[in-house]
C-alpha cells in the first residue's frame, strides 16, 4: 500500500529536499579536519560510486526512483535540532507485511521511525541523518554521542545500509566510524543477526527465539501481538551500548550488457556476509535453505515476491531478475547445495602466507595462488566467522561441493547409474582474494551478495578487506555472552 505515494506529484518541500541533497552530493561536504589522505581515499571510493550509478549500467533506469515525502516528514519528526541529536532512530523495510506489522507497534510506542520502500528512500533518510551529523559538529565544539541506528528487515535490506554508508562514510575523517551504531532487528533471513546470537545471549533471547521467528514466518498478519514486539526492540536499543566490528569486504562484478555494441560494466559491492554462486538460467526459481526458514513454517520466505517488493535488491542488483527472487544469503551452518544445477567454473583464489613461509629480504607476505577448475553442484563464500569465533579472521573461507568421477566404477558394467557423479564437499579458509569464472564464455553466473541477486555477471572477484578507510561495520550488541 506504501508504494503509490510515490506516484504523488511532488510538493515545493519535497522538491527543495531532493535540491539539496542532490547540491550537497555534488559537493562532497567534508569536516572541517578532513585529511589529504582522506581525500585520496575519497577518490578511490567516488570511482567505485560512479561504476555503481553509471548510465552504463543495466539498471540506470532505477536511478530515477525518488524518496518519499513522508520519509523526509519522519525525518523531520525526529532530527529537530541542529545542536541536539536523537539517541536513536529506527529505519523499517515496510514492503511486506513484518514490517508495516513493526512499524505500527513501534509508532504507537512513539518510537523514532522511518518508513521505506525502496533504495531512495534508504538513502535519503541516510543522507539525512549523516548531514545533521555533520550540522552538529559545525555548531558545537564537543564530539557528537554515537547514533544507534536500528535497521528492521532482512539481510539484503541491511546490505543497502551498508552500501550508504560505505558511500558517505568515504569522505569523511576517521573519527566519523564512532558517531554511528547500527543495531540489527532481524525480520526475515538473516545469517549475520545468527551470528550475533551465537555470542550475544540477551541478543539470542530476544530475536532469535522460536515465538518471534514463528511470528514473522507467518503468511498474515496476525491480530494481535501476543510477544510484545515493541517491547522487545526497545531493550535491545537500550541495551546495545557496545559495537561488534564486521570486516567490510569488496566484491568487484563485471557482467555483460544488453546491446553487443556495448562495453562491459564493472561494480564495486561491499559485503559482511555471504556470496553464493549460481547459473542464469531461463526461469530462476526460488529456494530457501532450511537453517535460513526462520522457524516451522518458511512459507513467506519461498513464496514468489510480488513484483512491487524487491526495490532493495533491483537498486543495487545488475540485470533484474526474470522472474520474482527472494533473498536467501546463506549462513555457515546452512547447507551450500542450492538445487540440482552444476556450474562449470574456474577459481582462482590467493590465501594467506603465514611469516614462517615468508622468504628473506621481503617486505610483506606474498598470498598463495591456487585454481580448482570443476563442475560445482555450489560455491559460496563467506565473510562471518565460524566456529562461534569473536574476532574475525583477515581472511574469507569459501565452501564449495563439487561434482566429481566415481572412482569404484565398473566400466564392464551395463548400469549407467554406476557412472554417475559424486559430489564432494570441502572448506577452504585463509583467503584473501578470489576470482570466479565460468568454464565456457557465454555462461553467464548469478551472484547473491548478502541476499542481494546480481544477474548476467560474466566473472567476479572478491577482496577480504574493503580498500578505503572504511573497513568496518559497527554492529551494536549487548555484550560478549554466550546463549544458555
Amino acid at each position: 500500500f506504501c508504494f503509490y505515494k510515490s506516484y504523488l506529484p511532488f510538493t515545493s518541500v519535497s522538491l527543495q529536499h531532493l535540491r539539496l541533497s542532490k547540491m550537497e552530493n555534488r559537493l562532497h561536504r567534508r569536516p572541517r579536519s578532513t585529511s589529504m589522505k582522506d581525500r585520496q581515499n575519497s577518490k578511490a571510493q567516488s570511482d567505485r560510486t560512479s561504476s555503481m550509478e553509471s548510465e552504463c549500467s543495466p539498471d540506470s533506469r532505477l536511478i530515477a526512483q525518488v524518496p518519499r515525502k513522508s520519509v523526509y516528514d519522519q525525518l523531520n519528526q525526529i532530527l529537530i535540532s541542529d545542536e541536539r541529536l536523537p539517541e536513536s532512530i529506527i529505519l523499517i523495510n515496510t514492503v511486506e507485511w513484518q514490517g508495516q506489522y513493526v512499524a505500527d507497534l513501534l509508532h504507537d510506542q512513539a518510537q523514532p521511525i522511518v518508513s521505506t520502500c525502496s533504495a531512495a528512500d534508504v538513502q535519503a533518510a541516510f543522507n539525512t541523518i549523516v548531514t545533521r551529523i555533520q550540522r552538529f559538529c559545525n555548531c558545537n565544539a564537543q564530539t557528537p554521542p554515537t547514533m544507534k541506528v536500528a535497521v528492521a528487515g532482512d539481510q539484503s535490506y541491511l546490505s543497502t545500509i551498508l552500501r550508504f554508508f560505505v558511500e558517505q562514510l568515504a569522505n569523511k575523517t576517521p573519527d566519523w566510524l564512532s558517531y554511528i551504531r547500527f543495531l540489527v532487528i532481524p525480520i526475515g533471513s538473516h545469517p549475520l543477526a545468527k551470528y550475533v546470537a551465537s555470542f550475544d545471549s540477551r541478543f539470542n533471547s530476544i530475536f532469535m527465539d522460536s515465538a518471534w521467528r514463528e511470528l514473522f514466518c507467518r503468511t498474515e498478519r496476525p491480530t494481535s501481538d501476543n510477544i510484545d514486539v515493541a517491547g522487545r526492540v526497545v531493550q535491545y536499543l537500550a541495551g546495545a551500548n557496545v559495537s561488534h566490528q564486521f570486516p567490510i569486504s569488496e566484491a568487484m562484478l563485471t557482467y555483460k550488457q544488453k546491446s553487443p555494441d556495448e562495453d562491459s560494466c564493472q561494480k564495486f559491492v561491499p559485503f559482511i556476509g555471504v556470496v553464493k554462486v549460481g547459473i542464469v538460467e531461463q526461469s530462476l526459481s526460488t529456494s530457501v535453505d532450511s537453517d535460513d526458514a526462520m522457524g516451522g513454517n518458511a512459507s513467506i520466505l519461498s513464496s514468489p515476491t510480488p513484483p512491487s517488493a524487491g526495490p532493495y535488491g533491483k537498486e543495487i542488483g545488475g540485470t533484474p531478475p526474470q522472474s520474482p527472487s527472494v533473498s536467501t544469503a546463506l549462513s555457515g551452518a546452512g547447507s551450500p547445495c542450492s538445487g540440482s544445477e552444476v556450474m562449470g567454473l574456474q577459481v582462482d583464489y590467493w590465501t594467506w602466507q603465514g611469516p614462517e613461509k615468508k622468504k628473506d629480504g621481503e617486505k610483506r607476505d606474498v598470498g598463495l595462488k591456487n585454481t580448482l577448475k570443476s563442475n560445482f553442484r555450489s560455491l559460496q563464500v563467506s565473510r562471518l566467522p565460524s566456529g562461534g569465533e569473536l574476532t574475525p579472521p583477515p581472511s574469507m573461507a569459501m565452501t564449495v561441493v563439487t561434482k566429481e568421477k566415481n572412482k569404484k566404477v565398473i566400466f564392464l558394467s551395463k548400469k549407467p547409474k554406476e557412472k554417475e557423479l559424486d559430489s564432494k564437499s570441502q572448506v577452504i579458509d585463509g583467503i584473501s582474494r578470489l576470482i570466479c569464472t565460468a568454464k565456457h564464455q557465454h555462461t553467464m553466473l548469478r551472484v547473491t551478495i548478502d541476499g542481494v541477486e546480481w544477474n548476467d555477471v560474466k566473472f567476479f572477484q572478491l577482496a577480504a578487506q574493503w580498500p578505503t578507510h572504511v573497513k568496518h561495520f559497527p554492529v551494536g550488541i549487548f555484550g560478549y555472552t554466550k546463549p544458555v
